[in-house]
């Protein structure tokens, strides 16, 4: 009773399930011809879509404490220094074709990546982008300069001939510290692509939502020093003469930001900078019983319950639980019968059984809420895949021992700029799935603030494939609607 490979995206707006699917779509979106144009409006779109900001470290159970993987960088974190946007950038450009590399500079201390493509003087040659604030500078001929081209003459740097040199703080006398255009002791990365996808494998009764502006943006993965309202290096949207700093963007970006820190090594000096989304995963498993458990001993299910087969017999139910993004809190609610002589318990596995951490062991009843959050250690931050033990056994002859009640709540932490949006015009809502079994179907469910009101708009899928509906927006900016959620639904036909 599952669904497998399930998508839901938006035809004006570029895939969000991995850096290449992003940058094939950015290039479809902006009708590129030729590799300039397509290295070109990537580094526009991801200017657009990646966010700025610390490294994150995360403790616990699900370590990514130093993440490698380009589509959990992109699709998770949503916000990153160069080095992660680095790894980004060149798997997004080469899974879509284009030759590019990465490269680091500055005695280690910044990375830019490098695409290869024949500039309108019909030389081909390697051109410089800084993927941490977008910016590139041009040679004397008018095109994209390389590293090595900015090695050998800093001027082009100090000033600039044209290009998208921007700074980036928002107070005058910190714009523009940050800019790291040193390459003279440039050295090439290499890096392998991995072409990887992310997607959904909803079980009956669960349900997915992605938030674009979530209330709580601390229950997202804390970076570096528990800060959770912006960091040093995210991108204000007005700059330091009071300007706005993107005015391409500026309409995408209007809607959904929160306070920087007031602080002097923060260069934005309290003043708006987008953060990333969240989202949570929703389930009763008991509802259904036996169809969706992992595996279970020596139980008995029934009527949305489950207790021991037999007394002084160990009961133990196994639920896997699956997200595409990166897990930050896990919340467990239960209803139990416990009496004298009665055992209960909830662990934990992030390696599939092969060990396990204790939520609530003993004869007492548990908490009505069990919580792991992102600054308790271990936790399942970091975490995809994990596995949730029950165990209860009773020594009692007469024992009413009992699951009657069991609420799943996983939250994760995902980049909120790439989920599907609406916009102006023709927008195509779609949701497709690899195999669904005969007797669910699956609901996809977009809710925004529209000037004429709240809006829910929806599509549904009860077989292998693909399913979409238009919805026409007559409005004029992206800044006219407020995206709120989108939510994935795994229901029981009627």
């Amino acid at each position: 009773m599952e669904a497998t490979g399930v998508w839901f995206e938006n035809s004006l707006w570029p895939s969000g399930a991995s850096p290449g699917a992003f940058a094939r779509d950015v290039f479809r979106l902006e009708n590129c011809k030729t590799d300039k144009e397509k290295a070109l409006v990537f580094n526009k779109w991801m200017l657009r879509c990646f966010n700025r900001g610390p490294n994150l470290k995360l403790p616990g159970m699900g370590g990514y404490l130093r993440c490698t993987d380009p589509t959990i960088l992109f699709t998770s974190w949503g916000h990153n220094e160069c080095t992660g946007w680095g790894w980004v950038a060149t798997e997004a450009l080469m899974a879509a074709g284009l030759k590019a590399r990465r490269a680091v500079a500055f005695n280690l201390g910044h990375t830019f990546y490098e695409v290869w493509y024949k500039g309108e003087n019909g030389k081909e040659s390697w051109h410089a982008f800084d993927p941490f604030i977008g910016w590139h500078f041009t040679n004397d001929e008018g095109e994209v300069a390389s590293c090595e081209e900015l090695a050998a003459n800093p001027d082009l740097v100090l000033h600039p001939r044209s290009g998208s040199a921007e700074p980036l703080g928002f107070h005058p006398e910190l714009a523009g510290v940050l800019h790291r255009y040193q390459v003279h002791d440039l050295i090439d990365v290499k890096q392998e692509i991995q072409n990887k996808d992310i997607c959904f494998n909803p079980k009956i009764g669960q349900s997915y939502s992605l938030l674009w502006r979530p209330e709580n943006p601390e229950l997202s993965l804390p970076c570096e020093g528990n800060r959770v309202d912006g960091a040093h290096c995210t991108i204000t949207l007005y700059n330091e003469e009071g300007k706005v700093r993107h005015p391409e963007h500026y309409p995408y970006w209007k809607n959904y930001v929160w306070p920087t820190p007031k602080s002097p090594s923060h260069a934005n000096g309290g003043q708006p900078a987008r953060w990333h989304g969240c989202g949570a995963l929703r389930w009763q498993p008991l509802l259904y019983g036996d169809k969706v458990i992992h595996k279970a001993n020596n139980a008995i299910f029934e009527n949305g319950t489950v207790k021991p087969s037999a007394n002084k017999t160990h009961c133990e139910v196994f639920w896997k639980i699956q997200v595409p993004y990166l897990a930050s809190y896990l919340r467990i609610g239960t209803a139990l019968d416990i009496g004298g002589g009665d055992i209960f318990g909830i662990s934990i596995s992030p390696d599939n059984g092969e060990s396990f951490h204790t939520l609530h062991w003993g004869g007492n009843h548990p908490p009505k809420v069990l919580e792991l959050n992102p600054r308790t250690a271990p936790s399942i931050n970091g975490l995809r895949e994990f596995i949730i033990r029950m165990d209860m056994s009773s020594q009692s002859k007469n024992s009413t021992l009992r699951l009657r009640g069991f609420q799943i709540n996983v939250g994760y932490q995902v980049n909120m700029n790439i989920l599907p949006r609406l916009l102006p015009g023709k927008n195509e809502l779609g949701i497709k799935a690899k195999s669904i079994s005969p007797n669910i179907k699956l609901e996809a469910e977009w809710a925004y603030t529209h000037p004429d009101g709240e809006m829910v708009d929806t599509v549904t899928l009860d077989k292998a494939g693909e399913n979409k509906t238009i919805k026409n927006l007559s409005i004029k900016s992206p800044a006219d609607i407020i995206m709120r959620g989108v939510t994935l639904y795994c229901r029981p036909k009627d």
